[in-house]
């Protein structure tokens, strides 16, 4: 039996990520003139209200290079914000600003939207057996 590459899953998987990645980045870099990675930083910040870079990097799934630039660049078009880690004064912890807030308001229904379209065609049953064999795989790949 040899590989075809067209169907080896992870291939597909990484295939795919990509194509709907630069789809969906075209919602929020039209909108805000944001990258991927500083979607996901506003994104998770968003979720979490506060964490360090390091914590942010593990979420996001981004590198620390990546995520210093992300950072430092929404801290330019103050979106986010540093602030002392009360349980150690040498770190730091990012928030959102107040504009920050703001644009995930304007952009969260959107990015909402985008996924309806993605996945009109899919039934509920389908769209639930989707999240549900996501979830069994990254489970499987955590225990490799």
């Amino acid at each position: 039996m040899s590989l075809k590459i067209d169907e080896f899953l992870p291939y597909r998987l990484v295939k795919l990520a990509n194509k709907v990645s630069a789809a969906f980045s075209e919602v929020y870099f039209e909108q805000a003139g944001l990258t991927v990675p500083q979607w996901r930083v506003i994104a998770h910040l968003a979720q979490q209200k506060q964490c360090s870079a390091k914590q942010l990097c593990d979420l996001a799934e981004i590198d620390k290079s990546t995520m210093s630039r992300a950072v430092k660049q929404l801290t330019d078009k103050q979106l986010i914000e540093l602030c002392a880690d009360p349980n150690d004064k040498r770190a730091k912890l990012l928030s959102l600003t107040k504009d920050g807030d703001v644009l995930y308001a304007k952009l969260s229904p959107k990015a909402l939207e985008w996924e309806q379209g993605l996945l009109v065609e899919l039934s509920d049953d389908e769209k639930h057996m989707l999240r549900h064999v996501m979830d069994k795989i990254e489970q499987q790949v955590d225990k490799q």
